[in-house]
């Protein structure tokens, strides 16, 4: 196991000064103090008396978990983090877990190295335990944010995804769609669990529970793509409509529609998930379902920070979504030359 001499090595300094930067963090300088998290961090040298004595010391950090960076849909939702956070004086990084639990818990290190005051999630894909653990820290406050646990009572800001989804496939039906197909997320991921019932549980309403047909994808374009031909592809099963749970999904369908030579909307309709500003540029113009993601982000941070000062606050918040109808819904071919 490391030492503290293994510590003051890859500081630069004397054992009596990371002794006195863990005991009393406030009689060093802020500079020492920061060289000495860095070595204790490098090194991996976390005994439970350290991290308590760092526990004194803010980080001023705020630490933002994505499953992918790259995808477009976290722009505005780590916009509005920024925001409040700036304005509170704390800065945010932001950890990429490429859909790697392993990458996840890494980030969660720096609870015991006083490297960050708490973290933001925005992925399921943690280990449950892990989660558990930190929630179960008040010194180390942790809020979901557009993600859940279904099992697990987390400070969240979320979207009630049962109640768009049925917004979505209500849409559709009452454009006179029968043939609804859905193309989900990771069918494990608990926001899909809830966009499946909520568009389950509206065909039902309609008389269609017996029309359901779901693929799953990864939220990416090409997945869309690639499930979009599974389900385009054949004439006698195809759908007339397709609710796609990301707008990135949904563009990888119009490709295939494109390719396969499916004309949109006219006899295909595709509504997304998101709002991402590819939306409203890609051709046709994609409906979709809104999320307000800058006020996710907002939200998500102030009650972060509102644990920071230990002040008592509202464990879950739902925010309201918004159906945006353009270009890529109409009603199906039928009813057109029935017009």
């Amino acid at each position: 196991m490391p030492t503290i001499k293994d510590v003051a090595r890859a500081a630069g300094c004397s054992t009596a000064t990371v002794s006195r930067a863990l005991a009393s963090p406030e009689k060093v300088s802020e500079a020492t103090r920061e060289r000495v998290t860095r070595a204790i961090a490098e090194v991996g040298y976390a005994p439970n008396v350290a991290a308590r004595n760092l526990r004194r010391a803010e980080s001023k950090t705020i630490v933002a978990l994505l499953p992918d960076i790259s995808n477009p849909f976290f722009s505005e939702i780590i916009n509005g983090m920024e925001e409040e956070a700036h304005r509170a004086g704390y800065l945010v990084l932001i950890g990429d877990c490429e859909h790697d639990p392993a990458r996840a818990e890494a980030y969660f290190g720096l609870l015991s190295t006083n490297q960050a005051d708490g973290i933001l999630l925005l992925t399921a894909e943690v280990p449950r335990a892990l989660v558990r653990q930190a929630d179960g820290r008040t010194d180390f406050p942790l809020v979901m944010a557009c993600e859940f646990f279904a099992d697990l009572d987390l400070p969240t800001i979320a979207i009630d995804n049962h109640q768009a989804a049925c917004h979505a496939i209500d849409y559709l039906a009452s454009l006179g769609h029968r043939r609804i197909a859905t193309l989900s997320g990771p069918a494990a991921n608990p926001i899909c669990v809830e966009r499946v019932r909520g568009y389950r549980d509206t065909l039902t309403v309609h008389g269609l529970s017996g029309e359901a047909r779901i693929l799953e994808g990864d939220f990416g374009f090409r997945s869309g793509y690639q499930q979009g031909l599974a389900l385009l592809e054949s004439p006698v099963t195809r759908p007339t409509a397709i609710f796609c749970h990301s707008d990135e999904m949904a563009i990888g369908v119009l490709k295939a529609a494109r390719q396969l030579g499916i004309a949109v909307p006219e006899r295909l309709s595709v509504v997304g998930f998101d709002n991402i500003g590819l939306s409203e540029y890609c051709e046709p113009e994609l409906t979709t379902i809104s999320q307000p993601r800058n006020e996710i982000g907002r939200e998500a941070m102030r009650l972060l920070l509102s644990l920071l000062r230990g002040e008592s606050a509202v464990r879950r918040q739902t925010l309201s979504t918004q159906l945006i109808v353009r270009q890529s819904t109409g009603r199906p071919a039928a009813e057109h030359s029935g017009g």
